[in-house]
């Protein structure tokens, strides 16, 4: 499930491939806490926290991702599940929707 966070400004800049990884960033004001889940950390929340070590809004993280398909999304401030505006999506098999990113250096 998908919701829509009302009083917040988002703006992805989207994933960018690098060499050995993968860059993903979301701009998002007015937000305490950004994470990531995906298929490549076993969709654990807690593992992969992304930052805004400016303060500028733009929420970053590198992982080290090898060439292949992956599925994700953003949880915000602990409860709010939210797609990459940047990347395409697939139905997730329960209902819901993920973010996609493929690789292929």
């Amino acid at each position: 499930m998908t919701i829509l966070l009302y009083g917040c400004s988002i703006k992805s800049v989207g994933p960018k491939i690098l060499e050995g990884g993968v860059r993903f960033s979301v701009k998002l004001q007015n937000t305490k806490h950004v994470a990531i889940a995906g298929s490549f950390n076993q969709w654990d929340p807690d593992k992969d926290v992304l930052t805004d070590t400016d303060g500028d809004g733009i929420w970053s993280i590198t992982l080290p991702l090898a060439d292949g398909r992956y599925e994700y999304i953003f949880l915000v401030d602990g409860e709010q599940w939210l797609l990459d505006p940047e990347s395409p999506f697939t139905d997730d098999g329960l209902g819901g929707r993920n973010s996609v990113i493929s690789i292929k250096r």
